[in-house]
């Protein structure tokens, strides 16, 4: 039997190495590939697995009806839980809103699913595989072997000493815990981290790595999603319409509010 679980779906980066310098502060979460959009595909597989008892996704500051959209028919979905929360600083500090903010909802969960929203090529088979790992050791997360040569880097740039690869694995989400740990480890835990592993073994706790996926990539640059530029340049203008149209609109409620208390 699969053990009540909750997801945190992160989305609250700035998206910075994807847009690479463009103007346009568009978020890669909400692009689309194959038909939907990034976030979706990263949060429907989850949604597809019995145990699920409540979602908490991460936005920055702002955009909150964007990420909605985003989600498109996930948030019509009334058997589970969906809450969309303002994201932090870094992502250490929006993970940390998001398990503060399920811990004030009623919904059992005795494991808690961490994940990118810009990795949307999880499956369900992966992640079934993840709890069911995290339940008898009291944390997982998929890993793939590092193929490529490794080697340091000097500080003038050059080529340095060889690394050790035999021992390196790359860590993908999602990356599954104990929720009891996993809070325990959070309110423990001061400053930043690259992710919540580190955070999990820090204070203490244990995580296995099991066999990922090399399909299960997270999208990182412009050419990780077909016709990126165009999708960003069309989401930027419809953007803007929508923001000139909401405040007209707001501007003419204005308007007819003063006419009525004259």
């Amino acid at each position: 039997m699969i053990p009540p679980f909750a997801a945190i779906i992160t989305a609250a980066g700035a998206s910075a190495r994807f847009l690479n310098g463009r103007i346009e502060d568009v978020k890669k979460e909400y692009l689309s590939i194959d038909g939907h959009t990034v976030l979706y595909k990263a949060a429907k597989p989850f949604f597809e697995i019995p145990g699920l008892s409540a979602v908490a996704v991460t936005y920055p500051e702002g955009s909150e009806d964007e990420a909605a959209v985003a989600l498109e028919d996930l948030m019509d979905i009334q058997t589970v839980p969906m809450i969309l929360v303002p994201g932090g600083d870094t992502r250490t500090d929006s993970v940390r809103k998001a398990l503060e903010a399920l811990r004030t909802l009623p919904a059992s969960f005795d494991y808690i699913a961490i994940h990118d929203g810009a990795r949307p090529f999880a499956t369900k088979e992966l992640i079934i595989r993840t709890l069911a790992t995290a339940a008898v050791v009291g944390g997982a997360a998929p890993a793939t072997r590092v193929t490529d040569a490794l080697r340091t880097l000097s500080p003038d740039g050059m080529i340095s000493s060889t690394v050790d690869k035999s021992s390196i694995i790359a860590l993908q989400t999602p990356q599954i815990f104990s929720a009891d740990k996993l809070f325990d480890a959070y309110d423990a835990f001061h400053g930043s981290a690259d992710d919540d592993v580190e955070i999990f073994i820090k204070a203490g706790y244990k995580a296995a790595a099991i066999q990922g996926d090399r399909k299960n990539r997270k999208i990182t640059y412009a050419d990780d999603i077909p016709d990126a530029a165009k999708q960003i340049e069309e989401y930027a203008a419809a953007r803007e319409k929508g923001r000139k149209s909401a405040a007209a609109s707001r501007r003419m409620r204005e308007l007819m509010a003063e006419g009525n208390g004259k």
